[in-house]
């Protein structure tokens, strides 16, 4: 997901980096090892489910949560890989995130530039709204600046099209500048609905509902929160732009990804910047944890998204299928992980 790219419950929300609780360095009871007490007892699965993980297959499962503008899910798969296979197929994000479902992607520079767009096509639909746009109602997520931009277009104009693909792209080049210069504190507002939303209180909101987080790797923790100003020894980053299929319509974002080895295992986070539809903010934490035997992996994924909820009398229906996107999204990027994985031994 791109969310491709990604990347990821309990009353308060805190199964978001539960999968974490297998690198700590508390031992799981003795009768089963670790990641087994962790998903009987907290992610819920069963001994159907168990089985079909250690036969290889991918198996999701959408999370309870409390909030409703949140959506939170849990995937697993085994797969033959060591943690620095991993590590070496992830850091090509092109390769590593890409399904059919993102037909388009690519990496930012530093600084980001309209040259690192090259490739995306900007769906016909959002060319289009942006004549509508206004702050407070607007079906393209926009920040102040955008939608300023977006106002003084002549749409009789013959380039007013153009124009408008140069109000997206320059658009996603300023704000992923900012963020590279001021992290989580430049994410900036969206005012595609009434109320005015922080995409950095958003981000925040994801990381409170996470106290496991801190609990177990707070230098990773503590990276995320403060960068680019905090220094973590391994950790890499990398920015990038995806363009994806996954729910209701294509959807263009923004998205930072670290990647970080510890003793333990491999931790990688996906975490978006910017989205043109549904997303506030969201996270996915990739957890590559060693099987028991030493012979293999897991890849834990547990994704939190906040959204703007769809209103009206189909908004049970629309909440469902992007619930049902979520997971889809899911299973189709660890399916696609250990498939790559698999190639790469």
């Amino acid at each position: 997901m791109s969310r491709g790219d990604f990347l990821k419950q309990v009353s308060s929300g805190v199964l978001l980096f539960c999968s974490l609780v297998v690198l700590a360095p508390t031992v799981a009871p003795a009768q089963e090892p670790p990641p087994r007490p962790f998903l009987r007892k907290v992610i819920q699965l069963d001994d159907n489910q168990l089985a079909a993980v250690e036969k290889g297959e991918v198996v999701t499962k959408l999370l309870p949560t409390t909030d409703k503008p949140e959506i939170a899910a849990f995937g697993i798969v085994k797969t033959t890989a060591t943690p620095d296979q991993l590590l070496a197929l992830a850091r090509d994000i092109q390769k590593f995130r890409q399904v059919p479902q993102i037909p388009e992607m690519g990496r930012f520079s530093s600084p980001a530039k309209i040259e690192d767009l090259k490739g995306l096509n900007h769906p016909p639909d959002d060319i289009a709204a942006l004549k509508k746009c206004k702050p407070g109602s607007c079906d393209v997520k926009l920040g102040t600046k955008g939608l300023a931009m977006a106002s003084k277009i002549d749409w009789s104009a013959a380039d007013a099209e153009k124009r408008a693909v140069a109000i997206f792209n320059q658009g996603f080049v300023d704000y992923v500048t900012a963020y590279q210069q001021g992290g989580t504190d430049a994410m900036g507002n969206v005012l595609d609905k009434k109320e005015e939303k922080s995409r950095a209180q958003e981000f925040r909101t994801l990381l409170a509902h996470s106290p496991y987080l801190v609990d177990y790797v707070k230098e990773f923790n503590d990276y995320l929160a403060a960068y680019p100003k905090g220094k973590l020894a391994g950790a890499e980053d990398v920015l990038y732009w995806a363009k994806d299929t996954f729910g209701l319509k294509p959807v263009v974002s923004a998205y930072h990804t670290t990647f970080y080895k510890s003793p333990r295992g491999v931790l990688i986070a996906n975490k978006l910047l910017a989205a043109t539809h549904f997303f506030n903010a969201s996270l996915e934490i990739l957890a590559g944890v060693p099987t028991p035997d030493g012979k293999g992996l897991y890849l834990l994924s547990l994704y939190r998204t906040r959204i703007d909820p769809p209103t009206g009398m189909l908004g049970g229906v629309l909440m469902g299928k992007v619930r049902d996107g979520i997971e889809t999204g899911m299973k189709e990027n660890l399916k696609s992980a250990r498939e790559r994985l698999a190639a790469a031994r």
